[in-house]
């Protein structure tokens, strides 16, 4: 998920934050990447880094939408500070109520989203 006017994926925060410190962190415009045509923001030095060596390991799976509306076949752009690491994969989501969700199956919602997930992206086509 990115800012279509800025370019900036995860409204700013630090997507390696989200494994290292388990938690939603502010990234720092001084530490600024751009892979993917997008920029990313990060906390520390060492952490664009991490970033910079191993991107696909720390961007958000279906490109940051909110997972339960990919399962629905909706692209809504997820909430960067509610999100969820399964099997090493960052997720977000739209609402605490969804995480709850998902956090009780994750299996499911993923295999859900996954299916869903070539049908969205032709909705982000246009």
């Amino acid at each position: 998920m990115f800012d279509p006017y800025t370019g900036l994926s995860l409204g700013g925060y630090d997507p390696v934050a989200y494994f290292v410190s388990g938690a939603a962190v502010p990234g720092l415009a001084d530490y600024e990447e751009t892979y993917g045509d997008t920029y990313w923001h990060f906390a520390t030095e060492g952490n664009a880094a991490a970033f910079r060596a191993a991107p696909a390991v720390y961007i958000p799976g279906f490109g940051g939408y909110a997972l339960a509306a990919v399962a629905r076949g909706v692209a809504q752009p997820g909430n960067p500070t509610l999100f969820a690491i399964n099997r090493n994969r960052l997720y977000l989501f739209a609402s605490e109520a969804e995480r709850q969700s998902f956090l009780a199956d994750p299996d499911a919602m993923i295999a859900a989203a996954a299916a869903r997930w070539p049908d969205v992206l032709k909705l982000l086509a246009y």
